[in-house]
């Protein structure tokens, strides 16, 4: 089993006896994320056992957002890969609490690791390097390694679109947005709504503030307060539609 980490396309091949089955890694991470964007790595990485693929889902598998776009990807992964993908879920952003559900599934011979979770970077980047032999993927991550890759989508392009659709309906051309976290990918789809939104009306301007999950309604609700007439966000949960029915300037989310 060889892993060859390779700019916008990585490729698993299993052999067995004469016959070769090969699959696009970049199919199985687009059918997460449309688009996903990986990091290169020459070296590659070979896999001693056949894939056998396992998820660590952060939130509720129906959260209503982004791990529920997992939790919908995964049959199809299994139908399109003919493999039974199991998952564990509501597994915070805590190393003491994803190493033992990582453990858990290597333990069971499960050697390709997929999370989900920018939090879970750090000790993805721990357990690569104490199971070389284990291969690791994490979305929104930004750790990498020898057997170690995050990957995310172009969130850009739609943020462009939904920036233009902003600018055009906005009457004030004051907007907001709630960001998830600080980091580079979040920035990306920040400045592509800014850019969507100038394109249709040049002098508009984005307020940001960044949220933590604990606090994200209040994060909704202070966009607001800074009187944008449309707020957006990229957080993952559903406060941002509750905060949206409230009356009151900023509610058009």
């Amino acid at each position: 089993m060889h892993f060859a980490w390779m700019t916008g396309s990585v490729h698993l091949s299993k052999g067995t006896g004469s016959m070769a089955h090969k699959f696009a890694l970049a199919s199985l991470s687009g059918a997460l994320i449309c688009g996903a964007v990986a990091y290169a790595f020459a070296a590659g990485l070979t896999l001693p056992q056949p894939a056998k693929v396992a998820f660590l889902y952060f939130a509720d598998k129906t959260d209503g957002g982004w791990t529920q776009a997992f939790e919908e990807a995964r049959p199809k992964m299994e139908a399109a890969l003919n493999m039974q993908i199991p998952f564990v879920e509501n597994v915070p952003e805590v190393a003491g609490q994803i190493r033992p559900a990582a453990d858990r599934f290597i333990s069971r011979g499960y050697n390709v690791i997929i999370g989900t979770a920018f939090g879970y970077s750090d000790t993805f980047k721990e357990l690569s390097e104490k199971y070389p032999k284990v291969a690791f993927l994490n979305a929104s991550g930004t750790t990498n390694g020898p057997n170690l890759e995050s990957f995310y989508g172009r969130t850009y392009e739609s943020q462009y679109l939904c920036g233009m659709v902003a600018g055009a309906v906005s009457k004030t051309g004051k907007l907001g947005f709630v960001a998830a976290h600080p980091i580079a990918p979040v920035n990306w789809t920040i400045n592509a709504y800014e850019l969507g939104a100038q394109k249709m009306n040049p002098s508009a301007t984005v307020t940001v503030i960044t949220s933590i999950r604990r606090r994200r309604r209040s994060s909704l609700r202070s966009a607001a307060s800074t009187a944008p007439d449309i707020t957006a966000t990229s957080a993952n949960s559903p406060p941002r539609r509750r905060c949206a029915r409230r009356p009151g300037p900023g509610r058009n989310t």
